[in-house]
């Protein structure tokens, strides 16, 4: 295993003491190394800290999928602590920290771009008509609370998050639309109803919420919609028992991406549906997309540096200052118009 030290920039709503150049902490089994010190400035009412992360890891290829964890872990116990913002931000440089080099190996990471056209010129008068018309009619407080949650979904960055602020609005939308005629309990190997042998007979009940929720895919989503509950179902279970989104992956064998984006377009549908009553007949204008989850792009450069770093002070100050940008060809799509409305 080699050493080595990522250069993180830290989102912060908590900052040093005036007069404390850094802070050391090293975690008690061994594992990493940090040094915290502040940022002198303040960028959009946030507030930073620049992190410099010590561990170890079997190459430098492979140090930030080591190290990014260890980082993240270890802010996760400061805001448990601290009852306070504080996450990782950008990542500037990975170098090599053995102390014996006098050419350090790095990796130097530009800024990362949102992958997107955003802000999309596309606020026109038609879409003040479209929420005109939606706002003739008063919805239900569920289908209220279930905008606020696909509105959360839309606005979240991490994956994760956006997946669970779906499913909370697929599962309020579901008691709203879920059929009122009993249902069995069904067997969770092959799905068939369960049947009481002592009685001769299969007891029905009122849906389940989660009876409710696999009704509404089978009503809104077009194709496989046994597929697409199973795999959000069991993706949602294991979110919730504490899975990463990695793990999943591997367990489910899908891309959690497109997983999070076909849920993002349910939740849109079952939300729009509720107000049918408006729309048919008329000719709103909806903008729809093919991708919910935010994508960014950045660039890293490969290099040999020669510098002599203080191991028990590493300023980033005194790093080597080389910086790099990115220009990306062509330009993705803006959102396209949705190819039907409710009926």
């Amino acid at each position: 295993m080699t050493k080595f030290l990522a250069n993180w920039e830290v989102e912060a709503d908590i900052i040093l003491e005036p007069e404390t150049p850094f802070l050391r902490y090293s975690h008690p089994t061994g594992r990493f190394t940090a040094f915290i010190r502040n940022v002198p400035e303040q960028r959009n009412d946030s507030t930073f800290l620049s992190m410099q992360f010590i561990f170890d890891a079997p190459s430098l290829l492979e140090a930030k999928e080591v190290g990014e964890p260890l980082a993240k872990e270890f802010l996760d116990h400061l805001a448990l602590s601290s009852n306070l913002k504080v996450r990782l931000r950008r990542l500037f440089q990975i170098f090599n920290w053995e102390p014996s080099l006098q050419m350090r190996e790095c990796l130097i990471y530009s800024p990362a771009y949102a992958n997107d056209d955003a802000p999309y010129e596309a606020f026109d008068r038609s879409l003040l008509e479209t929420v005109s018309l939606l706002q003739t009619i008063e919805p239900s407080p569920r289908v209220k609370r279930a905008m606020k949650w696909f509105s959360n979904g839309i606005a979240a960055k991490a994956p994760d998050d956006q997946f669970a602020f779906f499913w909370f609005a697929i599962e309020l939308v579901a008691q709203v639309v879920k059929e009122a005629s009993p249902v069995p309990d069904r067997c969770p190997n092959c799905g068939g109803p369960l049947h009481c042998s002592a009685c001769d007979a299969t007891p029905l009940h009122r849906p389940y919420p989660k009876q409710a929720i696999e009704q509404l895919f089978k009503k809104y989503v077009n194709g496989d919609p046994a597929t697409l509950y199973q795999r959000a179902s069991r993706a949602r279970n294991s979110l919730m028992h504490g899975e990463d989104v990695a793990t999943i992956e591997t367990n489910l064998q899908i891309d959690f991406p497109e997983l999070v984006d076909a849920l993002g377009h349910l939740a849109w549908v079952a939300i729009i549906n509720q107000f049918a009553p408006v729309l048919i007949g008329n000719t709103p204008r909806f903008l729809s997309t093919s991708r919910y989850v935010h994508m960014n792009m950045s660039g890293v450069a490969h290099m040999q540096l020669g510098f002599w770093p203080d191991f028990d002070n590493p300023d980033p100050g005194h790093f080597p200052k080389i910086e790099f940008s990115m220009v990306r060809y062509p330009p993705s799509s803006g959102p396209e118009e949705p190819p039907s409305t409710p009926g």
